[in-house]
């Protein structure tokens, strides 16, 4: 029987917690939803943006369709005086068009804006809401304290409480939508030549080369697999497929796209970046000379040497480690999200010749990105496709170090 294509995993409903106002939330995840739709994810649903003080000096209230612009007001003119609520019922009503629309789309994420004094009773967006999650649709939203018991017992309890940070929601979204994520960001190009060589394979296109180590024996080539399949028809197996040479391909095509030779950073192969940490350093993945350069680390390998510790010890070492240094392999096998996620609070490093150098990574809990442009294509071809290593090709192309802005 063949295998479901690979995908992320369900969502529990999220909802980010916050005081009394939350027009640092409404903000928070307008930003949120803004980014995602840039990155090519189907996002439908509402948000709330506030502006004013309008002629009573209260502030006038709307909701925007994130999927259209249309803005619906939602307003109830009250006179400055009064201490009702302001929400109009009536309005809110109308923009909850956007979010039926969105749920009959089955949209990558539904965002409402709000859980609040309608949706305690039943009323406003409660509907809508919970329909979505009976169909699976991930749905994020935002809930004041207060009413956080009725929507606990909206949901009965199944729920993400969220911290009101961007890092949070990125937590939530999930490091294993950072494959979809690099795939929807690969411009489609023509193919000229895949080689899988024993230990390395690469893509090369027009404008870039990519490699990526090999996660299967050399029987399982097939003369014209890949012929006449595009850039990102071969970048997608990264995210969709379960055959170990089809993803060493899929990765390599997302490097033939993110690792150009226009990629610019600081040069160096990123594991001497933590040599001076002065806490606990944790290396997941054989580098070579790592003992060398990092005689304090703790070393994890699937396959341990003396001194080494087995896989499962990545549950006990990685929690309160500082420091987090991880071989790009992680990424190509999918072992990528699960380290990630036990790494939580270290400065994470994804290592290696098959690290796609595209900030898009930064926001999924990695801080430094260490990859491979090449420099003399023919000469790389001509290694990978001899069986060579990447000791064997790296003196034809260089390394280049990416780190995360400290804003983001």
């Amino acid at each position: 029987m063949p295998l479901h294509p690979a995908s992320p995993p369900p969502l529990r409903p999220g909802a980010v917690i916050h005081g009394p106002g939350s027009h640092g939330v409404d903000a928070l995840l307008d930003g949120f939803v803004a980014e995602l739709k840039r990155r090519g994810f189907r996002v439908g649903g509402l948000v709330q943006r506030n502006h004013g003080p309008g002629d009573d000096c209260a502030e006038r209230m709307e909701l925007v369709d994130v999927a259209t612009g249309r803005a619906y007001d939602i307003t109830q003119r009250l006179g400055r005086e009064s201490q009702s609520c302001r929400v109009d019922p009536t309005g809110v009503a109308e923009a909850s068009q956007a979010i039926r629309d969105a749920v009959a789309s089955n949209v990558d994420l539904l965002v409402v804006n709000k859980f609040a004094g309608l949706e305690s009773h039943g009323d406003g967006l409660s509907d809508e809401m919970l329909t979505a999650i009976a169909e699976g649709i991930p749905v994020l939203t935002s809930i004041g304290s207060r009413y956080l018991n009725e929507w606990q017992t909206a949901t009965g309890g199944f729920c993400d409480l969220l911290s009101p940070t961007a890092d949070a929601l990125w937590r939530w979204w999930g490091p294993q939508r950072m494959y979809p994520d690099l795939v929807q960001g690969v411009a489609d190009a023509e193919v000229r030549r895949v080689v899988t060589g024993d230990k390395w394979v690469l893509v090369e296109t027009g404008e870039g080369l990519g490699v990526a180590a090999r996660q299967a024996p050399a029987a399982d080539d097939a003369p014209g697999r890949w012929n006449g399949r595009s850039l990102r028809d071969l970048a997608a197996m990264a995210a969709q497929s379960w055959d170990p040479l089809e993803i060493s391909v899929g990765v390599a095509a997302l490097n033939a796209h993110y690792n150009r030779p226009d990629v610019t950073g600081v040069p160096g192969n990123g594991l001497d970046l933590f040599a001076s940490v002065e806490g606990r350093v944790v290396v997941v993945g054989g580098f070579p000379q790592v003992a060398r350069r990092m005689p304090r680390a703790q070393v994890i390998d699937m396959t341990p040497q003396e001194g080494e510790h087995p896989e499962a010890a990545c549950d006990w070492l990685l929690p309160g480690a500082e420091a987090v240094a991880i071989t790009a392999s992680a990424f190509a096998n999918r072992t990528l999200p699960r380290l990630l996620r036990v790494s939580a609070g270290a400065r994470v490093a994804m290592i290696g010749p098959g690290t796609p150098l595209t900030p898009r990574l930064f926001d999924y809990g990695v801080d430094v990105l260490a990859g491979f442009v090449a420099t003399d294509r023919e000469a790389v071809v001509r290694t990978i496709a001899g069986g060579g290593g990447s000791r064997d090709f790296h003196p034809h192309g260089r390394m280049v170090t990416l780190h995360r802005p400290p804003h983001s």
